[in-house]
């Protein structure tokens, strides 16, 4: 007597998630594909091509064009496999993505620890490490502590522009209207010029 091996019970409604995932992938739509595959997860936690879209989704959403890329291969793989090989394919990808995410990790790591070094060489605080402070004691009583003996560093246009804007709501106009006079004037963005109209 020959057995047959079991495979998970068909579930039409997560492949109808499974595909509506993959289509917003397509349209970029990747808030809408990152729920797709995490209901089809919840039916169906093994189901490796609703992992695969989920990690796709994740990434698409600081590399859209990388996300693309991922999406087109594994398409072309299974279009180009036979079916007993999908498994197989749907593992490699798996992989694939995995060695990814694991690799921008270690480039994140290696990043946040150079803005560190470059900190403390530069005698003085990282932006987020201020943010950071200000969370557990107030802005307004952390800038008054670090104003005369620590820089802060910033390292996006943005939270400098977080910064002047906090330093106006808790009562130094003056002190963000020097840091904006120290500007060279070709630096003024539109938002440079909405935050002097405060001061």
């Amino acid at each position: 007597m020959t057995t047959i091996p079991a495979y998970p019970s068909y579930n039409p409604r997560k492949k109808r998630l499974i595909t509506k995932g993959y289509k917003a992938l397509a349209a970029r739509d990747f808030t809408l594909a990152a729920r797709c595959f995490g209901l089809a997860l919840l039916l169906d936690s093994s189901d490796k091509s609703a992992r695969i879209g989920v990690l796709i989704a994740d990434i698409a959403q600081d590399f859209p064009k990388k996300a693309e890329i991922f999406t087109e291969l594994y398409q072309i793989l299974l279009a180009s496999a036979p079916r007993a090989q999908q498994d197989t394919i749907q593992t490699q990808m798996l992989d694939i993505l995995r060695e990814f995410d694991a690799s921008l990790n270690h480039i994140s790591k290696a990043v946040e620890k150079e803005d560190s070094l470059e900190s403390e060489q530069l005698n003085g605080i990282a932006y987020k490490d201020f943010t950071k402070l200000c969370k557990a004691k107030g802005f307004k009583e952390v800038f008054e502590n670090l104003i005369f003996s620590t820089k802060i560093i910033f390292t996006e246009r943005d939270d400098f522009h977080q910064f002047l804007k906090d330093l106006i709501r808790y009562g130094f106009k003056q002190v963000a209207l020097s840091y904006i006079e120290e500007m060279p004037q070709v630096a003024y963005s539109k938002e440079i010029q909405e935050i002097l109209k405060q001061c």
